[in-house]
């Protein structure tokens, strides 16, 4: 039976769609799972075994006519079923026009009426669970702890030990993920170095992030000028990250892919919320963790991804979260480690 996946949003949507793409495989008698996703994300699923094919489309650069030639040639691939945790308009079309006689889609969909089986999307519930509700209302019972999986190649680990070659191998490493898409899930620059400054003397700092995150985390190693610093973003690919993080003690992340990628590589997870909310769903899953954040804001969370600036221009959020509540449960998770 063939099965489509449709997620086509960021990085740390596609890493908490694997349940669902890994389940699908295991439950649907004689599955082979096809995914949809972007040309940035898809790097994340080379090597996995759950995977038959990934179909890579550029929404944002290819306009109507790339919307058609990819319906058409997922419409040529004759699936039977269609899931589409996928919330837009443009992926509950592709999913239609597939043809795939079950068409799976939540009511929160901008195009829910192209979707044969409607599930509501719960609000309660974690990111994961929610994606697997989808595979529930056709019938199936997916493990309810399911965790994502990520699969880094020979080549990935090979970076990671080149980049490591001058770190003692007593040295505990911990990877700190100062960026974000949206900047109001990014936690203050001074914070950061006083982080980075106070974990130095316990650890191994891998700095890490996208090409996008390059000067944030060259500020930050700037500032704390240590051989036990390294500023990494941009110098390593998805799965080199992901190895890298699975050496690694600790995850210490903003609300963004990082965090999720942690959870794939069952590293535990310190993450920082300014903007955004636990509550969402998107916190980490199956690997011991610990939240930290402003409770006394009225006016927090103000969106569901943040925004690119503080709606009513205090960023109290992020500015008034002390460094010492995120080095002490850094501090607290590494000690449970030992």
């Amino acid at each position: 039976m063939k099965v489509l996946v449709i997620q086509t949003a960021f990085a740390g949507d596609l890493v908490l769609t694997l349940p669902l793409i890994q389940e699908a495989g295991r439950l649907i008698p004689d599955a082979e799972v096809h995914v949809l996703c972007i040309p940035s994300t898809a790097p994340l699923l080379e090597n996995h075994p759950s995977i038959h094919t990934t179909h890579v489309y550029d929404k944002r650069s290819s306009g109507f006519t790339g919307l058609w030639r990819m319906a058409q040639t997922l419409r040529d691939e004759r699936f039977d079923v269609c899931l589409c945790p996928h919330r837009s308009i443009r992926s509950a079309f592709l999913a239609w026009f597939t043809g795939a006689d079950t068409r799976v889609g939540f009511d929160r969909s901008s195009g829910r009426w192209m979707f044969n089986e409607i599930v509501q999307y719960d609000e309660t519930a974690h990111e994961v669970e929610r994606n697997l509700s989808l595979l529930e209302a056709i019938g199936y019972q997916p493990k309810p702890v399911a965790a994502p999986r990520l699969y880094p190649g020979s080549r990935d680990t090979t970076s990671v030990g080149e980049v490591l070659k001058d770190i003692p191998g007593e040295l505990p490493i911990i990877c700190v993920a100062p960026g974000s898409v949206w900047a109001t899930k990014r936690w203050t620059e001074e914070g950061f170095i006083a982080l980075v400054k106070a974990l130095k003397e316990e650890a191994a700092v891998c700095l890490i992030g996208g090409p996008g995150d390059a000067n944030i985390c060259a500020a930050i190693a700037d500032a704390v000028p240590s051989e036990r610093v390294l500023a990494l973003s941009g110098k390593l690919s998805f799965l080199a990250s992901a190895a890298l993080v699975g050496r690694s003690a600790l995850v210490i992340s903003n609300d963004s892919a990082p965090v999720h990628i942690a959870s794939a590589m069952s590293t535990p997870v310190v993450e920082i919320y300014g903007a955004t909310s636990p509550g969402f769903g998107f916190t980490p899953w199956q690997v011991p963790h610990r939240i930290v954040q402003r409770g006394d804001l009225d006016c927090k969370p103000c969106a569901i991804h943040g925004g690119d600036a503080c709606p009513i221009s205090t960023f109290e959020c992020m500015k008034g979260l002390s460094p010492d509540a995120v080095i002490s449960a850094a501090l607290e998770l590494l000690r449970e480690a030992e």
